[in-house]
């Protein structure tokens, strides 16, 4: 449990079909160039949640207390989370806006939604006796008129049986929909059978990421540098296809055999491995955020046990974007972001990427920087 806790907490820093791994040659070569920047006045750092209608969610790690700020910097609500009293939760698993409040999962309570002033004004209850095995991006989504949240864990009699335990996980959907009305739910977005998790090794747990816009749902995991399509059909998840993203020197996610998972932990030890860290869906493109990792010859330089060194190291990994168009055709991959930088989920309504100053290695400040990026093009080649 130890390591699969160190894992979770590293990696928060993630219908049959062929992958669809489509490359078309382009005329064009894009960059993300630095437009703007946001500056909050707090003296703690801040992690980008959440964004809706131009109010950005953070939270302060430190102190389970979460601020509301405009695109200016402005803040305009400090919640902190309590633990006694008529506001009280147990404990959150994830969060983010839902009706335009704060909302968050909460471990006993299920989905809580909270006033500007921290105050609970709706709760939705949801089957009891449930457990989430990692953090997740987004603590609520609507599909038609029911609720749709990452699936919890219920069944938790094999868990010492880990080859039992995962091989059941493995195929379950990823979200469970809930009707309001009736409280009646239905497991729903079925992983493909073309995704690693279905190739009967040990993955360790799924950490999955959604982002939806309109209609089209958009699913990527931990282990794999691949996303997947879904469109939303009445009540039904529908998926379309998966697209990889094959880049040179990849550092794949380790595996292990199911009779002997806990060799995983061993391996995940010597590298970091690529992994997709964002998505963000435009109405014309999808830009996927990612890192390549290091093997084990770069790893091995460095120390786990001096916490300093290994994070100084860790952050210091350059991030890249790859762009696809409307029909997940990769357009360019391997565009750097600004170094000394940290990925967010944010994108904002102008079509702005939100990145964090990382103050370990640029330098202390007594206040949060964000840089607004931009997808341009830079110049034609042949």
């Amino acid at each position: 449990m130890k390591n699969q806790l160190y894992i979770i907490l590293l990696v928060g820093l993630v219908a049959c079909s062929k992958d669809n791994n489509k490359i078309q040659s382009t005329s064009i070569d894009y960059e993300l160039v630095i437009t703007d920047s946001i500056q909050v006045n707090h003296l703690q750092q801040l992690t980008l949640v959440d964004i809706e209608d131009g109010r950005i969610l953070a939270k302060n790690q430190a102190t389970s207390t979460y601020v509301i700020f405009d695109e200016k910097g402005n803040i305009n609500s400090q919640i902190e989370l309590k633990t006694d009293g008529p506001n009280a939760i147990n404990m959150s698993y994830s969060e983010g806006f839902f009706e335009g409040k704060f909302t968050i999962m909460d471990r006993k309570k299920g989905i809580i939604q909270f006033s500007d002033e921290g105050n609970i004004i709706k709760n939705f209850t949801i089957l009891e006796d449930y457990i989430y095995l990692n953090p997740f991006n987004k603590p609520i989504f609507t599909i038609g008129d029911k609720l749709a949240y990452y699936r919890p864990e219920r069944d938790m009699s094999d868990w010492e049986k880990p080859e039992e335990f995962y091989r059941r996980i493995y195929n379950l959907p990823i979200l469970e929909v809930l009707d309001p009305k009736t409280n009646e739910t239905k497991l729903k977005m079925e992983i493909p059978e073309t995704s690693v998790y279905k190739d009967g090794d040990f993955h360790f747990v799924f950490y999955p990421q959604i982002v939806k816009r309109g209609k089209i749902w958009y699913l990527f995991l931990m282990a794999e540098m691949k996303f997947y399509v879904y469109e939303e059909k009445g009540e039904e998840l529908i998926f379309k296809e998966s697209v990889s993203l094959n880049f040179k020197d990849q550092i794949p996610f380790p595996s292990a055999s199911m009779k002997n998972p806990y060799e995983l932990f061993s391996k995940l030890d010597k590298v970091v491995s690529s992994m997709i860290e964002q998505l963000y869906a435009f109405d014309d493109k999808i830009i996927l955020i990612y890192r390549k990792g290091a093997g084990e010859n770069i790893v091995q330089n460095y120390d786990k046990e001096n916490q300093s060194e290994w994070e100084d190291f860790f952050q210091s990994l350059p991030k890249y974007a790859a762009v696809f168009d409307s029909e997940y055709k990769l357009l360019q991959d391997n565009i750097e972001l600004p170094s000394g930088t940290l990925s967010t989920p944010i994108l904002t309504q102008d079509g702005h990427i939100l990145v964090h100053k990382n103050q370990r290695l640029l330098g202390e400040e007594d206040w949060n920087t964000y840089y607004k990026l931009k997808l341009t093009e830079k110049r034609e080649v042949n």
